[in-house]
């Protein structure tokens, strides 16, 4: 006889473990870095994050390498940056002023605050008179008063609606500096989100004879384009938002493009019905006023159909070697070129959508090694099978709503 030693004994279970730490810490099994191979696979199924993560980086033949310019880490789930404008030039008159002498003007049509854009000493001009004034003092956030005609132009009385400009400014000889008026830069946030896709096999399924390739790699590799496709609707569609989990833990959401434009200073032109060649020519002329002149228009169905039309005759291919995959049509307009994208991901009520964006103020901004990922054998042990998930922490970088602009509504 012997003395039996020690035995671990008890009920095998399944549930989930709820005590894990939140934030950058956490538990994983075997790590494989597939953002490349996930994003490269089908490229024109999620063009923006694929454009986003590989813009930037060189094809040598067999391999890209280089680093993604458009995209970047963080530390922290709620990242931030910095924006400026310059200050404005052109306000409008509210109501009426007189029509010799020094004159109050009442201000709208640069915020909330349409005075507060001159600073004593600015030339402006009337342009519907044509008469210069200088701002003698800024008597209040919507009013200004002046001197009148210091020009050859005579005084004349203003209107309802006149357009103001600043030309410049005058001073005398041997002043002191002038008064400050400059912008400040303001803080801008968005969410990293916590994006999964799972998939499982039993022990004997994935060890079956199969027609074509066996169950786990094949669901690898479209689950891989499934948790592209869920980045890329969160990225266009998406809302910022913070909650709390049923577990007790955070979660996040990240904003994305058609919500920032809605909710910024972007041009938005809804179409209501068809697009016209002189339709076309505003919605250019007004989201081309700020920004690169080059941008990117990334188009539905009916919108692509339609400028097919427009622009029949004057649309190139580019190269698909320098585009990672993207079919991308190079348009030459007078405002400015325009690479066209379409997006599988705009039907239904969003095929006559086409967003015009300035795409250097765009990121794809992921956490601290929770880029794209393959989480491989992370089942519960002792179960007879294979659980593997990809995951990505990542949102989106989007600065300065005014440089790009929204074209809706567009109907056959």
């Amino acid at each position: 006889m012997y003395t039996e030693p020690t035995h671990d004994q008890g009920t095998v279970t399944a549930a989930p473990r709820t005590t894990a730490v939140s934030g950058s810490s956490g538990e994983d099994r075997l790590k494989v870095d597939v953002v490349d191979k996930i994003f490269l696979l089908e490229p024109n199924k999620h063009p923006l994050v694929s454009l986003l993560t590989n813009v930037g980086k060189v094809w040598d033949g067999k391999a890209w390498t280089g680093s993604g310019m458009l995209k970047r880490s963080t530390g922290n789930p709620e990242f931030g940056w910095f924006e400026d404008h310059y200050g404005g030039r052109y306000a409008k008159v509210s109501g009426t002023y007189n029509t010799a002498g020094g004159a109050t003007i009442n201000l709208t049509g640069a915020g909330t605050s349409s005075g507060y854009i001159f600073t004593v000493g600015d030339t402006i001009k009337n342009k519907r008179t044509g008469e210069v004034m200088r701002v003698t003092t800024v008597a209040s956030a919507t009013s200004i008063t002046v001197a009148r005609s210091v020009g050859a132009t005579p005084a004349t009385a203003g209107a309802d609606g006149d357009g103001l400009y600043i030309i410049g400014n005058t001073n005398e000889e041997n002043a002191t500096a002038r008064n400050v008026n400059t912008t400040r830069s303001a803080k801008e946030t968005n969410y990293t989100q916590i994006f999964r896709r799972t998939m499982a096999v039993s022990g004997t399924q994935a060890n079956s004879d199969m027609y074509g390739p066996r169950d786990l790699p094949y669901q690898r590799a479209k689950l891989g384009t499934e948790h592209g496709l869920d980045i890329e609707r969160a990225f266009w569609f998406g809302e910022k938002g913070a909650t709390t989990g049923t577990n007790g833990h955070p979660m996040r959401a990240t904003g994305g493009i058609l919500e920032f434009i809605e909710g910024g200073n972007s041009y938005i032109q809804d179409q209501n019905g068809t697009l016209t060649a002189p339709d076309m020519n505003t919605f250019l002329r007004e989201g081309f006023t700020y920004g690169d002149t080059s941008k990117v228009l990334v188009c539905g169905g009916i919108v692509l159909q339609a400028i097919n039309e427009i622009a029949r005759g004057q649309l190139q291919t580019k190269s698909t070697d320098k585009t990672y995959g993207i079919t991308i049509q190079e348009w030459q307009t007078t405002f400015g070129k325009i690479n066209l994208i379409h997006n599988p991901l705009f039907v239904e009520d969003y095929s006559g959508y086409a967003f015009l964006l300035d795409l250097n103020q765009f990121k794809y901004v992921h956490y601290n090694n929770r880029d794209t990922m393959l989480r491989t054998n992370i089942e519960t042990p002792g179960t007879d099978g294979v659980v593997d998930e990809y995951l990505t922490e990542a949102g989106l970088e989007r600065k300065q709503a005014p440089y790009h602009a929204l074209l809706k509504g567009i109907q056959d």
